[in-house]
Formats: structure tokens, C-alpha cells, sequence
């Protein structure tokens, strides 16, 4: 793509300018670059609703945009899976005073995200909530496929990690926070049933807070280990340590974190879940999230079998997780979503007059 558009304006929290600058990106070639942090419906009240409504279109990356309706197109990503599936499972793990605040969060996102002129998801599946909601029509829909981080690409960058040994076990890692949807809780009991169905010895490696790792249950701790949140640049030498990676989410918009494994080489173990299956297609080991013997199952037959022959599997999984999407790609249709937008709305303003 050509040069940025001059009329290009790009707003970043205070966090994610830290991150850029910490990864070298050269922000100065950015048109209009400014920082600025909105917390959540504080916007609707603060001078930057003012300064919204003077563009043509709005593009916000993680929506919802609390703000009201905007002179412009209003263009919103949409990642929240708890409102395209509702009726989840997880609820029933809730207090009923936690379940009906979860439920009137999640109806005032729903409200919110409902001013939004257009829509911008990350995989297939998040567009077809969108639409069995009734929260939106196909058109208005754009599904912009989320992409496997340069990182991956440039060893050089990647950050050492001290991960415990443990001799004579297999090792599957974990990257992520303990959140309820994550679905860790299974993790002792597939260990126990791949020991006493299986005959195979096996660790489990986590990526917890210390808070995180402090209200697990001490059988949990029995049986896991946790290295600690990582550096972003820490996760590839994180993947290497193990020798697969378990993902049993019960709940995602998106998550990184399988492309990162199949891109690693690493034999991957997912929850059987729309989220996965858009991005991982056949490269997977799938398995019933509710099931610790289903998970153990998959498990012990990558294990108990020749190792040699998953060789040709995992490297066409790396092809397919470098070939899902592109950083470049992504922005490209970024762009033109917004500057489609923009046009549209200078057409109907200049026939207004």
C-alpha cells in the first residue's frame, strides 16, 4: 500500500505506545500520532467525545466505543465471546449474584456495541454470533483474520526463560492467564488419567500470576508447574521448552496462542470449539473441554506412538499457521475499511448540501 492518508489520525493508549516503542516500530512516519487513554463509559463524559464526532469515521480496534452516536461511520472489532454465546457453560460455575452481574455487564456492552455502523471480526465464527444475536446484518460484518506475531519469524529477538526440568515426564505448557473461561481446572485430572490409563508421566507447565498461583488448590500446585507470566519475547523459548502445548479454553473471540504452537512445531491439544477449529482447521488434536478423558485420550495417542511420524503433520501445521494471515495484510484491510468509511461519508455530506 501507498503512503499513509494525510487526513490519517491514530489514537494509542498509553500501553500500547509503550509497546511500540519498545519494539522499535518508527511511530514518527505515522501522519497524526497521539496518546490517549479512555477508560470504558468515562468517554461519554470526557472532551474527547467532543473531538469524535469531527471525523468522517472511527475505527476502534477492541470495542466496545462507549461514546453516542457519532457523526461519522462508526466502525467497532468485535471480540466479546460472552455475548455471542450466552448461554456458555461457564455460568453455571457463577453465583447467582455473579451470574446476574455478569449478564447486565455484558447487556450494557451489548447496547453499545449495537451503535456500531460496521463490524470487524477475527474469524468466521465470531461473525456468525454476531448475526444469529441479531446483533448486526451479514453486510456489515468484515472478518479480518487476526495473524501470528513477526516474533515468531526472528529467533533473534526471543528472550530466555529458566523452565524447571522434568526428567522422564512429558511436558505440555499452558500460556495464558487462570481466568474461569480458560478452563485450567481439568489440568490435575488429565495428568492422573493419562498416569493411570496410560502409563505415561506427564507436567504440565502454567504461565500464572502469583496471585493466579496462589488461589489454585494445593492438588493443583501437586501437579503443575508455574513458570510465571511471561515477556511476550519469552513465549517462543516457552514453546520450545515443551514438547506440546494444551489449550482446553471453553470460551474465545480469538486467541493467539494455537497459531503460536503450530508455528512453534508443537504438537497442539484444543478444546473441540468453533474458535479452534477456524484456526487451527485440521493441524489439531482436538478433544471435549468438559472431558479430562477426552483430553488425555488425544494426548496418549500422539505419545504412546512413534514420535518420528508426526514430523511431516507438524510442518505443514507451521506452513499453516505462517500462511493464515499477515501483520501487512491485516492493516491493508484495516485502512481500507476506514477509508471506504470516510468517503461515504464525505459522498452524502457534499450531497446534503
Amino acid at each position: 500500500m501507498s503512503a499513509l492518508p494525510r487526513d490519517l489520525v491514530i489514537w494509542a493508549s498509553s500501553a500500547v505506545d509503550a509497546n511500540l516503542r519498545q519494539l522499535g516500530y518508527q511511530i514518527s512516519v505515522l501522519p497524526k500520532y497521539e496518546v490517549v487513554n479512555s477508560y470504558g463509559k468515562s468517554l461519554l463524559w470526557s472532551p474527547l467525545h467532543h473531538r469524535l464526532q469531527q471525523f468522517a469515521a472511527v475505527f476502534t480496534i477492541f470495542g466496545p466505543l462507549y461514546a453516542r452516536k457519532l457523526a461519522g461511520v462508526n466502525i467497532t472489532g468485535f471480540a466479546q465471546a460472552w455475548i455471542i454465546y450466552p448461554n456458555n457453560e461457564l455460568y453455571a460455575e457463577m453465583s447467582f449474584t455473579q451470574q446476574i452481574l455478569t449478564k447486565l455487564k455484558f447487556k450494557l456492552q451489548s447496547l453499545f456495541f449495537a451503535r456500531a455502523d460496521q463490524f470487524v471480526v477475527e474469524l468466521e465464527h465470531v461473525k456468525a454470533g454476531l448475526l444469529q444475536q441479531g446483533i448486526t446484518n451479514s453486510n456489515a460484518v468484515h472478518v479480518v483474520n487476526n495473524c501470528l506475531s513477526s516474533l515468531y519469524l526472528t529467533p533473534s529477538s526471543w528472550q530466555s526463560l529458566a523452565v524447571p526440568e522434568a526428567p522422564g515426564k512429558i511436558k505440555l505448557g499452558f500460556v495464558g492467564r487462570n481466568y474461569l473461561h480458560k478452563n485450567t481446572r481439568i489440568f490435575p485430572a488429565i495428568i492422573n488419567e493419562l498416569r493411570d490409563k496410560y502409563g505415561l508421566q506427564t507436567c504440565i507447565y502454567v504461565t500464572f500470576t502469583d496471585e493466579e498461583w496462589a488461589a489454585c488448590s494445593q492438588a493443583f500446585r501437586a501437579d503443575v508447574i508455574n513458570v510465571g507470566p511471561l515477556f511476550v519475547a519469552q513465549c517462543p523459548t516457552f514453546y520450545n521448552a515443551m514438547d506440546a502445548v494444551v489449550f482446553p479454553s471453553l470460551l474465545e473471540s480469538f486467541s493467539a496462542t494455537p497459531l503460536e504452537a503450530l508455528a512453534m512445531k508443537k504438537p497442539l491439544f484444543a478444546s473441540d470449539r468453533p474458535f479452534n477449529r477456524d484456526i487451527c482447521q485440521e493441524y489439531a488434536y482436538y478433544f471435549d473441554p468438559l472431558s479430562p478423558q477426552s483430553a488425555a485420550c488425544a494426548i496418549a495417542r500422539v505419545f504412546s506412538g512413534s514420535r518420528e511420524s508426526n514430523n511431516d503433520f507438524l510442518a505443514a501445521a507451521k506452513e499453516h499457521a505462517l500462511n493464515f494471515s499477515t501483520a501487512k495484510l491485516r492493516a491493508e484491510r484495516y485502512l481500507a475499511l476506514l477509508m471506504q468509511a470516510s468517503n461515504m461519508t464525505s459522498n452524502e455530506s457534499k450531497k446534503g448540501h
